[in-house]
């Protein structure tokens, strides 16, 4: 093995390109420590200089779904998940919001994330803020999402590997594919339906071939224009539809849907409390401005996906007509009060 990992990360730091082989093995040498701290680094490094490739992208998500600890609640439906890339342009947690409008429509949200290493606040970190108990148990978040309908995977407890490369990104501000391309794609739960932004424009090809290849079955992958890892409200979208094992590509603006345009300081990021507070102000019906519309323009989205809804447009409506009847709110309160429950049974 000592041969194998010299081999894989030489041939990085010329360049070259891992085989699947190669790059399932990188991830089974970190499973098994039998990769340094810094070799881990120059792994993660060198991989990011070289431009990943698609094979390389998609036997390292293999693997790191392999290697992680499964959860598999006893449901009948597709699960989805919301998470995106981050990256890019800052906005309030619209993906996390997203997730509430979703699980209040009846569809089985398994929503993965972790705390935001250059941001300020990731999906983990706002959903503290509001008063959610991220760590739990498998058996928890298996129950949660069987009896609500909606749990948070904090994926550094259902992902050792992950937790062992984090270190670039929080040490050096580096935006390595494990923590963006990576990390979205490989939901513990199995997630096959999924709403996810990119920040990159040229990872939307890369990141649906990889789902696709994976076995997700509806997805859409959004990019706005500028760098933003949702559906914009801004401006351009341009969006990779994963259906029927095929992927469509199209583009997208606010104005197709009915909704106006706004700027990026409209929706733009604060503190875990402050973004929390955001959403509970949409989810109240305080706020009905921008920062509504891009959870609703989002949502939409993510109704499309989980085939509540037959098109954007519809989705639109029914996400309005989410918030303002409570559901959302209900959903996000059900999700705090269970999340204190199995934290209590577990101590």
């Amino acid at each position: 093995m000592v041969e194998m990992v010299n081999d894989i990360l030489q041939k990085l730091n010329t360049g070259m390109e891992l085989s699947k082989e190669e790059a399932y093995g990188a991830i089974k040498a970190i499973h098994g420590n039998e990769m340094t701290d810094a070799q881990i680094m120059n792994f993660q490094v060198s991989l990011l200089m070289k431009g990943p490739t698609l094979t390389e992208i998609a036997a390292i998500a293999q693997a790191m779904r392999d290697f992680c600890i499964p959860i598999t609640p006893k449901v009948d439906s597709e699960l989805m998940d919301t998470c995106g890339t981050g990256g890019g342009l800052s906005t309030f947690n619209i993906s996390t919001a997203v997730a509430f409008v979703a699980a209040a429509a009846g569809i089985k949200v398994a929503k993965s994330g972790s705390k935001s290493s250059i941001n300020h606040a990731g999906s983990a970190d706002v959903l503290e803020a509001l008063g959610i108990q991220i760590h739990q148990s498998r058996h928890a978040v298996e129950n949660m999402i069987e009896e609500i309908g909606i749990s948070f995977l904090y994926a550094p407890l259902f992902h050792p590997v992950m937790q062992k490369m984090i270190h670039p990104e929080k040490d050096f501000g580096i935006k390595t594919i494990f923590y963006t391309i990576i990390g979205p794609l490989i939901n513990p739960a199995q997630a096959t339906l999924h709403l996810m932004g990119v920040y990159k424009a040229d990872l939307l090809e890369k990141v649906s071939q990889v789902a696709l290849s994976l076995g997700y079955t509806k997805a859409l992958f959004a990019h706005g224009e500028g760098g933003m890892d949702e559906i914009s409200l801004i401006g351009k979208t341009t969006i990779h539809e994963l259906k029927d094992g095929m992927i469509h590509d199209y583009e997208l603006y606010p104005e197709d849907l009915g909704l106006k345009r706004c700027k990026l300081n409209d929706i733009a990021t604060g503190t875990p409390e402050a973004n929390a507070m955001m959403i509970r102000d949409v989810f109240s019906g305080k706020n009905k401005g921008p920062r509504r519309q891009a959870v609703v323009l989002n949502a939409a989205g993510a109704l499309m996906v989980g085939g509540i809804v037959k098109d954007l447009k519809e989705g639109v409506t029914l996400s309005n007509d989410i918030i303002d009847s409570g559901l959302a709110q209900d959903k996000l309160n059900q999700l705090i009060e269970a999340s204190h429950s199995y934290q209590s049974l577990s101590k």
